[in-house]
């Protein structure tokens, strides 16, 4: 279990902001934390920027290229808002590599350390909710599809599993390196889907079929939850790790997915036992709220291709398509199949994408999906409704040239600082940490040092971290605000062999919260290293709006740099 933290007898901690100003900080281990007095009521102004990436087409499909502002009416609850940030995103044009970062360096943010496109697509191959004929068919299509694509596209590929993502390879316009990939991927075996089906019993004795099924459902329950809650996780993941690129974002789901309920028209047992419901609203919710906020937009594409219908689930059928020519089991009825779509369907409108099924041109559907991201529009506006309470807030797009489609997402979350219990709050940033991609909702960049004559090997790491990632509200002449952290410390094994958490708090006097606004926050905290530590994790998360940022530092590479 990676679970726990363990803080050190004797450390140092040492905080400063990147401008000389003198503001009231709270600092302190979180077991260490005073409880806090209720407050009495205080004015809080929030100001967030609220982006919308809308497509706009012709009636052929073609994107259009010439829009201006006005051309536009954005609507939040059917209001009309400002639009304060306007700008034509095309996939033709790169900006310049970014500078080489100064040594002992490391940085999450995009725009620091690579040439950053003004749009990407993530191919996502989902061998946990797909059968492996179904991968292998889906997995012959994208290749088709690669063998096409254009050197200003910027593809990255990851796999699904079991409760983990792993990136298959990464952001690239080079067809044949993604193709090579794909190619030695063979597609993931796996129990999942053949567990979360249900078949006939049929022993002759009602009694006895009856208690087999009943056994039997409670197994395939298990496993459809089981699906349902770590495709939601991975989905929230990639969302954390796309949030900071700019442009068009693209989350190109290839899978058969996960029904949104079951049990919802069975009937009782004869014995009386109510069947178990389950509805994955609120995990398909949680998954789209941090896709929607990172402004990812979601094509499910159905790796099933062209499905049928058949009333028995137990029907075998040849498959049709090419490739298959070999029997296989009817996966769903008619019903199930339409819960899976109605998933693919969800995600999709709330973060302003498109599902593609029952189609056997997945390539197609890859293709129709990154087709969207060669124009795009970004507009932006500060809401003033005041009411930053975790809701739903629906938003609309019209453009005033009759004739053409409008895509966007349906509205955003308005998020509110998320109170969490310790144990929460540490399982969330462990959790951060063990993930292999990196989360960039905050941009963070952190710089270490070797700290001379302490009794054992030690670090200085400070951290910058950018001030428009920052969620502060201002209270009277104050503004409020703090960030969590986590250090990591991991063994070539991606064991963790030691790990501290702190908390800074934050009560800015205007004139500091001015003058950090260009220059970000610096916190710098002191770790000893631990001898068998390969790898330092740093986790950072704003208290108020749950957004993590994460940085690696190689600590064997560190310390043959700070040596010399």
């Amino acid at each position: 279990m990676e679970r726990h933290f363990r803080q050190p007898r004797r450390f140092r901690r040492h905080f400063q902001f990147a401008v000389l100003a003198v503001c009231a900080v709270t600092l302190a281990a979180f077991a260490q934390q005073p409880a806090q007095k209720e407050a009495p009521a205080v004015l809080r102004v929030t100001t967030r920027l609220v982006e919308v990436s809308v497509i706009v087409q012709e009636k052929n499909g073609n994107p259009v290229t010439d829009l201006e502002k006005s051309d536009f009416t954005l609507l939040e609850q059917g209001k009309p808002q400002l639009i304060s940030t306007f700008a034509l995103e095309s996939s033709r044009a790169l900006t310049r590599s970014a500078a080489a970062l100064p040594p002992n360096t490391y940085t999450n943010r995009l725009e620091q350390r690579m040439e950053a496109p003004t749009s990407i697509s993530v191919i996502l191959l989902d061998g946990l909710n797909t059968r492996i004929e179904d991968q292998s068919f889906a997995r012959q299509n994208i290749i088709k599809f690669l063998e096409q694509i254009q050197p200003q596209d910027r593809v990255a590929i990851y796999l699904l599993g079991h409760g983990q993502i792993r990136v298959l390879h990464d952001f690239s316009g080079n067809s044949a390196t993604l193709i090579a990939a794909l190619k030695r991927y063979r597609g993931r075996l796996g129990h999942e889907v053949g567990a979360s089906e249900s078949e006939p019993t049929e022993t002759g004795v009602a009694e006895l079929d009856e208690f087999l099924q009943e056994a039997n459902q409670r197994m395939v329950n298990f496993y459809l939850t089981d699906r349902a809650i770590n495709t939601a996780n991975a989905l929230e993941a990639v969302a954390g790790h796309l949030a900071r690129f700019p442009g068009r974002k693209n989350l190109i789901w290839v899978s058969a997915s996960f029904p949104i309920a079951y049990g919802l028209d069975a009937q009782p047992t004869r014995n009386n036992l109510s069947p178990e419901r389950r509805t994955f609203y609120a995990e398909t919710d949680k998954a789209a709220r941090a896709l929607s906020n990172a402004n990812v937009a979601v094509y499910p594409v159905d790796a099933r291709g062209l499905m049928g219908a058949f009333p028995n689930p137990n029907f075998n059928r040849m498959g049709s398509q090419t490739g298959r020519s070999a029997p296989r089991p009817m996966l769903t009825t008619l019903n199930d199949l339409g819960s899976n779509i109605d998933t693919m369907q969800i995600l999709a409108d709330k973060t302003g994408g498109k599902a593609y099924y029952n189609r056997n041109d997945i390539d197609g559907a890859v293709r129709s999906a990154i087709e969207d991201s060669r124009v795009s529009y970004v507009l932006g506006y500060y809401p003033t409704h005041g009411r930053w309470d975790g809701r739903f807030v629906p938003l609309n797009v019209k453009v005033n040239r009759p004739g053409l489609r409008v895509r966007f997402r349906k509205g955003y979350y308005a998020g509110t600082e998320t109170k969490l219990a310790v144990q929460e709050l540490m399982a969330i940033l462990h959790d951060a940490a063990r993930s292999p991609l990196e989360s960039t909702s905050l941009g963070l960049t952190a710089h270490i040092e070797e700290v001379p004559n302490a009794p054992v090997r030690s670090l200085k790491v400070s951290m910058n971290i950018d001030r428009r990632d920052i969620n502060l509200v201002r209270e009277d002449d104050r503004w409020i605000g703090a960030l969590d952290f986590l250090y990591s410390q991991r063994n070539q094994q991606g064991q963790v062999v030691s790990s501290t958490a702190t908390n800074l708090g934050m009560r800015l006097k205007p004139d500091t919260h001015d003058q950090i606004e260009e220059a970000g926050i610096v916190f710098a905290y002191t770790i000893p290293v631990d001898p068998n530590a390969y790898l330092l994790r740093v986790v950072v998360r704003d208290a108020r709006s749950g957004a993590i940022g994460t940085v690696s530092i190689p600590l064997k590479a560190a310390a043959d740099k700070t040596a010399h």
